[in-house]
């Protein structure tokens, strides 16, 4: 890539202007830079977080995306493309490109490999969090035309019995009938709300948080990827044996992972457990 002096010296006051927070400068500036070398994929992640920052996420997607098409292996950009959409509220997508960002990092030995895996729990929540409104919507709703049914029935043979105090009875047992339909799914509700637990062996050892990436050390035990990288730098031992472990000695743990993925699914609420 040649070198561009007019971009790199709108690229370096806009890094000026970013450190010290004007970041309506430093976009434009980063834009300046852009249009002087548009084919430089640092000005487009650049300018990508300062939107982050502006919370001009529809910008932060389009600079990311532009960045991924000149430099597929770009890590902030795939980075930034997950934050963006998680705060648009797009989970699928903040979760496709978090993962991806994951990947990256651990490949380039970035120190953002925990933030990002958190960025991937978040992602899940949140498609979790949609899941359950949804839920709820279809549940309510269907309690709602169930009891307006069982009341309206009730009514119609009210209305087909002479004797008045007998029908007062058929409205009083439809009455029932629709309380204990309220009763039973709100004790549903509760009992599906109480039995939230984490099996323990999802539970990562150094953190005690949901495993999102585990691996087995070749002493048996299973931690998250990230958070046993991150203790591995401080000290090349296993974290509950003390017995020596190298990054070489991890294997992928397949089917915790995969089981980690189906709790997730059903149980979004544990990232933050």
């Amino acid at each position: 890539m040649a070198f561009n002096s007019a971009a790199e010296a709108f690229k370096l006051k806009g890094n000026s202007s970013f450190q010290d927070g004007d970041y309506a400068t430093a976009e434009m500036l980063y834009t300046k830079a852009i249009s002087q070398d548009p084919l430089n994929p640092a000005y487009f992640t650049n300018r990508a977080l300062t939107r982050l920052r502006l919370q001009k996420f529809a910008g932060v997607i389009e600079d990311s995306e532009r960045a991924i098409e000149l430099l597929p292996t770009s890590l902030k950009a795939y980075t930034y493309l997950g934050q963006a959409h998680l705060e648009l509220a797009t989970p699928d997508a903040a979760f496709r490109a978090s993962k991806r960002a994951y990947e990256l990092a651990l490949a380039q030995r970035s120190p953002s490999v925990a933030s990002i895996a958190q960025s991937c729990l978040d992602a899940k929540k949140l498609a979790w969090e949609h899941s359950e409104r949804r839920r709820v919507a279809r549940e309510s709703a269907l309690l709602a035309q169930t009891t307006e049914l069982i009341v309206s029935q009730a009514a119609v043979k009210a209305a087909e019995v002479t004797d008045k105090d007998d029908a007062a009875v058929v409205l009083e047992e439809g009455e029932a009938a629709r309380r204990e339909l309220e009763s039973v799914f709100g004790r549903a509700e509760a009992t599906r709300l109480q039995r939230r637990e984490v099996p323990e062996w999802l539970i990562d050892s150094i953190t005690f948080g949901i495993m999102f990436d585990p691996v087995i050390t070749k002493h048996g035990h299973s931690y998250d990827r990230a958070t046993l990288l991150d203790h591995l730098k401080r000290s090349p031992t296993d974290p509950l044996t003390r017995e020596p472990l190298t990054v070489n000695d991890l294997r992928p743990n397949l089917a915790l992972k995969k089981a980690c993925e189906a709790f997730l699914e059903e149980n979004g609420w544990a990232v933050d457990w």
